[in-house]
C-alpha cells in the first residue's frame, strides 16, 4: 500500500508540474525575447543560413537567452519520499536559496521541513497496540521509528545540456538538464544526524525571472531505533518554483 499511496503521489506530482509549468509559461511568453520565443528568430543565423546551398545540411543551436552569471534564485519546493521507514509516508516542504556562479555551475542552501503520517502499515499496528493496551494486555509491539522533522543541506548543481521545447504549444521554454550532490544535517526525534543527497534535475527558465524546477535523488542518513542505528535509503521527488534575481 505504501507504493501504490507513493505512486499516486508521483502523478499528483507529476501533473502539478506539467499545468504549473504550461500556466506560468504561457503567462511570461509575452515577456521572454524573441531569442527564447523562437527556435529560428536569430536574425544572423537565418542569413548565414539561407546564403548556404540546398544540399547542405545546418545544425544550430542557439545561446541560452536567460542569463546566470552571479545571479540569485530563490524559491520554495513541495516532494514526497519513498523507500524510507516503511512504518511513515512522508512529504517535504522547502525554501531553496541557489547562487549561479555561471550557466554551468551553481552553489546552494536548501531547508525542508518535513510531515509526516503513519502508512496503511504503520497505521494497523498502532491500532492493534492500542486495542491490546486497552484489553489490558501488555504484550503488544509499538511501531519502532524516529521521525523526520527538518533537513539543512549545502548543495551544488551541474547543468550538463541546455535546450528548448515548445510545451502545449503554449510557450517556447528554456531548460537545462542538471545533476546535483549535497551534504548537511537531519533533525530527528532522537536527535541530529548527517546526510547527504545525489540525483538529477530539470531547470525551467520560464522568463528572465520566473524559474521550475524537477527533481528526482538519492538521500541516506542514519536514525535511531530501539534496536540501535539504521540506515536509510530513501528517494525523493520534488517540484519547485522560484525567482532569478
Amino acid at each position: 500500500m505504501n507504493s501504490l499511496n507513493l505512486l499516486k503521489q508521483s502523478l499528483k506530482l507529476m501533473t502539478l508540474s506539467l499545468v504549473t509549468i504550461a500556466t506560468l509559461g504561457s503567462a511570461a511568453h509575452a515577456a521572454v525575447s524573441d531569442d527564447m520565443n523562437s527556435l529560428g528568430s536569430n536574425a544572423d543565423s537565418k542569413k548565414r543560413a539561407a546564403k548556404l546551398e540546398n544540399r547542405s545540411r545546418v545544425s544550430l543551436v542557439q545561446n541560452r537567452s536567460v542569463k546566470r552569471d552571479w545571479r540569485l534564485e530563490g524559491g520554495v519546493s513541495y516532494g514526497g519520499v519513498a523507500m524510507g521507514d516503511s512504518y511513515l509516508m512522508t512529504q517535504n516542504l522547502g525554501l531553496n536559496a541557489d547562487l549561479h556562479i555561471s550557466p554551468k555551475f551553481s552553489l546552494g542552501i536548501h531547508y525542508a521541513k518535513a510531515f509526516s503520517q503513519f502508512t496503511n502499515e504503520g497505521e494497523a499496528q498502532y491500532k492493534n497496540a492500542q486495542a491490546m493496551k486497552n484489553a489490558g494486555n501488555m504484550g503488544y509491539n509499538v511501531a519502532d521509528m524516529d521521525t523526520p522533522e527538518s533537513s539543512l543541506m549545502g548543495v551544488v548543481n551541474w547543468y550538463m545540456t541546455y535546450g528548448k521545447i515548445n510545451l502545449f504549444d503554449a510557450s517556447i521554454i528554456q531548460f537545462d538538464i542538471y545533476s546535483l550532490a549535497g551534504y548537511g544535517q537531519m533533525k530527528l526525534t532522537s536527535g541530529t544526524t548527517d546526510t547527504w543527497t545525489a540525483g538529477l534535475g530539470i531547470g525551467f527558465w520560464l522568463s528572465n525571472h520566473i524559474t521550475s524546477r524537477v527533481e528526482l535523488r538519492y538521500q541516506n542518513y542514519q536514525d535511531q531505533v530501539y534496536t540501535g542505528p539504521r540506515n536509510l535509503n530513501l528517494i525523493v521527488g520534488t517540484f519547485g518554483l522560484g525567482v532569478l534575481l
